[in-house]
C-alpha cells in the first residue's frame, strides 16, 4: 500500500484550486492533463480504485472526493 502524504480533505482543497467543481460531472471537465492530475492526487492520498471497476482511477477519486 502506498504511503499517505496527503489527506483526502487536502486532495480536495488542491483539486478545486486546479480547477475541478465537484458540483459538475467528472467527464463535463475531464481533460487528460485535469485527469493525471487527479490521478497522482489519488496515489498521494493512498487511493485505490475497486478491483472490480472499469473506469479510471481519476473518475473514481473524483467519485470518493465528492463525498468529502
Amino acid at each position: 500500500m502506498a504511503k499517505k502524504k496527503m489527506s483526502a480533505e487536502e486532495a480536495k482543497e488542491y483539486a478545486k484550486k486546479y480547477g475541478w467543481n465537484f458540483n459538475k460531472d467528472f467527464h463535463e471537465q475531464s481533460t487528460i492533463s485535469k485527469s493525471e492530475e487527479l490521478a497522482a492526487l489519488a496515489k498521494l492520498v493512498g487511493y485505490k480504485k475497486p478491483s472490480s471497476s472499469s473506469g479510471s482511477t481519476a473518475r473514481y477519486f473524483f467519485e470518493y472526493l465528492k463525498k468529502k
